[in-house]
């Protein structure tokens, strides 16, 4: 079940946006739970996880820009797609990671061409998951959920955006175990591309303000992978 909050202080726009989303899934195998807020305040209150969040950015007493900043700041990786009458905001949008930006009125093609998009990496990501076992335990971690794993003598230590998870285990195994977004910038690390918000003087400087090591050898083929991943998220 994928669950989707639509956000907007109109409410025939959040019946559109909901009937635009019934049409999508009338014609698919998925399955959605739709939450509806009419202020941006209601949606941050709200304790459910949603995997997709539709959001104006003219509301009320905090716009869904603010909104949006909060729900990353509180450590959401949900996708956001904002529905709104305001071009200039574009630009915001890259800074909390928006999968679209979506003008009013919306277009039907378009809409439903974002769907189709951001439901496969949804189910792509709830499907993708690296799987820890050990001779007493197992444990199963969504690959969006890794920031990086680093290798010490003959253990691995997955580092997550909740804890570190060690085992024993070679790292170059490891690498066959993860999905192409992630990236061995040095012989003892591999990066999730999607942490990495930028790259200086020898590190990789992650969301979570950790920076990891890039090696000499490998930083060109870093930068590479880091413009091929950000050109695959613009598509």
């Amino acid at each position: 079940m994928i669950k989707i909050a639509v956000c907007d202080d109109d409410d025939k726009i959040i019946l559109d946006i909901k009937s635009k989303i019934s049409e999508f899934m009338n014609k698919t195998s998925y399955k959605a739970e739709i939450h509806a807020f009419s202020c941006a305040e209601a949606l941050l209150k709200s304790e459910e996880l949603y995997d997709i969040v539709f959001l104006d950015i003219q509301m009320g007493s905090m716009t869904g820009m603010e909104a949006a900043k909060r729900i990353r700041q509180a450590g959401s990786d949900c996708f956001l797609i904002f529905v709104t009458v305001l071009k200039e905001y574009v630009y915001d949008a890259f800074s909390v990671e928006a999968s679209d930006y979506l003008l009013k009125p919306l277009n039907d093609q378009r809409f439903q061409s974002t769907m189709a998009r951001v439901f496969h990496a949804v189910v792509n990501k709830k499907t993708s998951v690296l799987t820890i076992q050990t001779g007493s335990w197992c444990k199963s971690i969504r690959f969006a959920d890794i920031l990086y794993c680093e290798a010490i003598n003959r253990k691995i230590f997955v580092h997550t955006k909740q804890e570190i998870i060690d085992y024993y285990f070679r790292i170059n195994e490891l690498e066959k175990q993860l999905e192409p977004d992630f990236f061995c910038c040095h012989r003892s690390y591999l990066v999730n591309l999607q942490a990495v918000c930028g790259y200086e003087n020898g590190l990789a400087k992650l969301v979570n303000g950790e920076n990891i090591p890039v090696s000499r050898l490998r930083w060109q083929a870093f930068m590479d992978a880091m413009l091929n991943y950000m050109k695959k998220g613009d598509r």
